[in-house]
């Protein structure tokens, strides 16, 4: 073995570079997994709680839900929801009952890896023309500023890496092949 050092380095920092990019998944914003209703469901009546559940526990502080008619992107009604660990729900005022028509949950939450996470889910109640597409895009509102940040944590966990693992990976190729000089200097010498 000519160059046990540099060896040695070198597969630590192969393992240490698979490490880094095997677990993608752990280092994703939470996402919706659940709800009440569910994305996509038709329901018989308005509910009288919206609940939401995540990949994550959501982290207390700083959550949002403004719930809209999708059809004219009025927002109904929005409030903090309260936090249960993976389930984060929010009570529907008395006196809202808008009746058939198709809705959108809007939320922003404290993912469990502490950053922000927006998006939203739909639902229709029963009467409506037709059911919301998941996750549509709407013209100018204050609810196209929610799609907008939903489109790009659905990229975001589409892309499966996020930017700063790609910097770390990064780092760790220049302090590798800045290794591999310094050893055959070294050696040289």
């Amino acid at each position: 073995m000519r160059y046990p050092r540099l060896r040695r380095f070198a597969v630590g920092s192969a393992v240490a570079l698979l490490a880094v990019f095997s677990a993608p998944q752990v280092l994703a914003h939470d996402t919706v997994v659940g709800g009440v209703p569910a994305d996509g469901e038709q329901v018989a009546e308005f509910p009288e709680e919206i609940a939401l559940e995540f990949s994550g526990y959501v982290n207390e502080g700083f959550n949002t839900f403004a719930i809209s008619d999708a059809d004219t992107d009025e927002v109904l009604f929005s409030g903090e929801p309260v936090v249960n660990e993976r389930w984060v729900t929010l009570e529907v005022p008395e006196g809202i009952d808008p009746g058939p028509g198709n809705y959108r949950i809007g939320f922003q939450i404290t993912s469990s890896d502490g950053h922000a996470t927006r998006g939203m889910t739909n639902f229709s109640v029963e009467g409506a023309t037709e059911a919301p597409a998941a996750n549509a895009t709407e013209g100018e509102s204050a609810s196209e500023e929610t799609a907008e940040a939903a489109s790009e944590t659905e990229q975001a966990e589409q892309s499966g890496i996020s930017p700063w693992v790609w910097a770390v990976g990064g780092i760790v190729l220049v302090v590798i092949a800045v290794g591999g000089i310094m050893a055959a200097s070294k050696n040289r010498k």
